[in-house]
């Protein structure tokens, strides 16, 4: 999770390269957000086995995340009112309640916030699908998963439905990792030649389409349900041989709300007031890190406060 939120950022930041396959790597940063995604369908599966009543876990994933997130939202309104950007009040709950982008997209603060309660209210039902499930089961579903996507080519939802196949796998995986499943070297070898392929569909479809078309036909997301899980488990075997950048990752991942939420802050103050070169985005390195430790002590404090 630490890899994917530096992903993320780099893909907001945008910022000028030279370098082809620098590029490449920027324009497919979207793909950090699947990586989120897989690896909350793993966490919900081993949260869901502890208590697997829907209502007591949907508690704790909101413990979680509406304090970060209602202690962060004032600040995201007073930018946009200072930006003179309109907000109706009826939107501000939209964003507080995290259904806005089922409302207004254009009043969303971003997709993303909308999309996990949508998740968690599905983990439960998903997690007795794949509870005892075969890999031919597991496969039929994902197929009809990826057929329910169909209807919502070139609307503003085909970027959350294309990740709902991501999301089951990881409950897959972590059911199968349960019964004690290991990956050999024929696993290995399959998940490293379908994260090839992944990344060569993008890739390719980069150099001979507009990027319009792949946002339209979902060519962009698509192809990371062959790409995130291999991607995760190599990431996983190489941080293991590194461990102080793999404690460093960790210490990002355990953040990644924080900074997921402060960066898109930061970024959008810093480019209403002027086009960012290189050097300016990375000076909002550090800022973001500040920020969103100040989030977190903040939020601490409050529900601290609040619970006594």
């Amino acid at each position: 999770m630490g890899f994917a939120i530096l992903w993320i950022m780099f893909f907001h930041f945008n910022p000028a390269i030279d370098c082809e396959v620098l590029r490449i790597f920027k324009q497919l940063g979207y793909g950090g957000v699947d990586l989120f995604i897989f690896a909350s369908g793993i966490g919900c599966r081993y949260s869901l086995e502890k208590n697997p009543e829907p209502l007591a876990f949907l508690k704790r994933r909101a413990a979680r995340l509406i304090p970060t997130w209602w202690t962060f939202l004032p600040a995201w309104w007073i930018l946009r009112d200072r930006q003179g950007l309109e907000l109706p009040w009826r939107a501000f709950f939209g964003n507080a309640f995290c259904v806005q982008a089922f409302v207004d997209w254009h009043f969303c603060f971003n997709w993303y916030i909308s999309a996990l309660p949508f998740l968690y209210v599905l983990a439960p039902y998903f997690h007795s699908l794949t509870k005892d499930v075969s890999a031919r089961r597991f496969a039929l579903l994902e197929i009809a998963l990826l057929v329910l996507t169909v209807p919502f080519i070139n609307q503003d939802y085909l970027v959350l439905m294309t990740r709902l196949p991501i999301f089951v796998a990881g409950f897959y995986v972590a059911a199968i990792a349960g019964r004690g499943v290991m990956i050999d070297r024929r696993a290995a070898i399959g998940l490293s030649v379908a994260t090839a392929i992944g990344f060569a569909i993008p890739i390719g479809c980069l150099k001979s389409l507009p990027e319009l078309t792949l946002s339209i036909y979902g060519l962009w997301w698509y192809p990371f349900l062959l790409i995130t899980p291999g991607l995760c488990f190599g990431l996983s075997f190489a941080l293991s041989r590194l461990p102080h950048i793999d404690r460093m990752l960790a210490t990002l991942g355990g953040l990644s709300f924080e900074i997921y939420l402060v960066h898109i802050l930061l970024l959008n103050i810093a480019n209403h007031q002027s086009q960012l070169d290189n050097i300016h985005r990375l000076a909002l390195l550090p800022l973001i890190l500040i920020g969103s430790f100040t989030l977190r002590h903040i939020t601490n404090f409050i529900t601290k406060g609040s619970s006594a």
